[in-house]
């Protein structure tokens, strides 16, 4: 895929592991991310010893070393907090402009508590209860959800009748309800019957529908386009072909070539002349993000993932050719397909002509790109105890995960924004 130029490049990031989760309204648009974080120490086993420290690190570094709307945008960012973090909130940053706190079931609920969170909510930090439950209840309880803006509840920590009654007693207050670990779309559709205002968790990433292909216009369109591209005998004249034949495509890819993320010296006047300058692998790349873009009624958290997978499988495949690069940035791109295409894996490879070892490390985690992959999926996941026992390399990946999420944000802000538009 095409770098950013070089007033855009992004400079290496410290080691510090930082993942993002969408939490989406119930409309699927995205209100914030929980940062989920660890600090990288010396020894690759070590885990956190001391989650202050970590809490308020990966806020200066959110703030300070990368920037907090690199991280997420205009939304809000949630971090859990200690009671001893709380307490002592002069570690924070002054202005709580874009940060939600999140504080943990269990702390200790207090006078000297309460004062503190009044504070951070008068700096303008949003505050949210996770794992919310009402214990005992009693003043400080009641407190504390006077001054709260939401409540998480865990869904996998209650029944059904259970979860049910929960958002009924929480519905007294004025307050938005969190569902959390929201893993399957069956949850997802049981939580918003409750009446949740948001959602976190998984779900996002599975297909609505498996049980077989439907697909409308739209997403038949699409493949047809994807099968074109990816047809091992499509060259830069069958290329320019294909593209031209959709004039809605051909706009966008020529808008967006000329635009200011690329930079050019010269202005591309024609679709074979993109493909020539810019090389077959390149164009094509961007005519599947592209496509994907444009499809309807699916949320742009889903496309900003693929996007994030796609680069950083790019990058951790930098010391291999050019071509073997492109493959690992569409293995990225495509282990997301079953949700953008809301329709079974195994259906959409089957008519995709794309080569093997794609096809191997998408559909069955097998062959040279898996391993990839399977980095990438679990530095979203935020699984740095596994990457840490297998040997990965932390900072490598720290720094390859938080690029891939500046460069996502802003193709996204491109490629999406022209799907959109057009």
């Amino acid at each position: 895929m095409p770098q950013p130029n070089a007033a855009t490049a992004t400079p290496a990031a410290p080691a510090m592991l930082v993942a993002r989760q969408p939490i989406l309204d119930r409309e699927q648009r995205l209100f914030g991310y929980e940062l989920l974080f660890r600090a990288q120490a010396d020894d690759q086993q070590a885990r956190i010893t001391n989650r202050d420290a970590a809490t308020a690190r990966v806020l200066l570094h959110a703030f300070v070393d990368f920037g907090i709307k690199r991280l997420v945008g205009d939304s809000l960012a949630f971090v859990n907090l200690t009671r001893n973090l709380l307490l002592n909130h002069q570690h924070l940053p002054s202005s709580g402009k874009q940060v939600g706190l999140e504080i943990l079931e269990g702390e200790k609920l207090d006078a000297e508590l309460i004062e503190a969170v009044r504070t951070l909510a008068g700096r303008g930090y949003t505050i949210a209860l996770d794992d919310f439950t009402f214990g005992d209840g009693g003043a400080e309880v009641e407190a504390l959800l006077g001054l709260a803006q939401l409540v998480k509840l865990d869904v996998l920590a209650h029944d059904a009748d259970g979860l049910a009654a929960m958002v009924q007693r929480l519905r007294r207050y004025p307050l938005k309800l969190v569902a959390e670990k929201v893993q399957t779309r069956e949850q997802y559709e049981r939580c918003l019957a409750l009446g949740f205002d948001y959602f976190q968790g998984y779900y996002l990433l599975r297909p609505e529908n498996v049980a077989e292909a439907t697909f409308g216009e739209n997403r038949l369109n699409v493949m047809r386009l994807l099968a074109a591209i990816e047809n091992p005998d499509t060259g830069p004249d069958e290329l320019d072909a294909v593209i031209r034949n959709d004039a809605v495509l051909s706009y966008k890819l020529l808008r967006l070539v000329n635009s200011a993320y690329f930079a050019l010296p010269i202005k591309v006047k024609s679709i074979l002349h993109a493909i020539v300058y810019l090389g077959l692998g390149r164009v094509r790349g961007w005519v599947r993000m592209l496509a994907l873009a444009g499809l309807e009624d699916r949320p742009a958290e889903l496309l900003k993932t693929a996007l994030v997978r796609a680069r950083m499988c790019e990058q951790l495949a930098a010391r291999m050719p050019r071509e073997r690069q492109e493959m690992a940035f569409t293995v990225g791109l495509f282990s997301l397909l079953d949700a953008l295409m809301n329709a079974p894996m195994d259906t959409l490879l089957e008519k995709l002509p794309l080569p093997e070892e794609v096809r191997a490390a998408v559909q069955r985690g097998e062959g040279p790109f898996a391993p990839l992959l399977d980095e990438a999926l679990a530095c979203e996941r935020a699984e740095w105890d596994r990457l840490a026992d297998a040997g990965a390399h932390a900072e490598r990946l720290a720094n390859a995960y938080l690029s891939a999420i500046d460069w996502a944000e802003q193709v996204y802000s491109f490629a999406g924004a022209q799907a959109a538009a057009a």
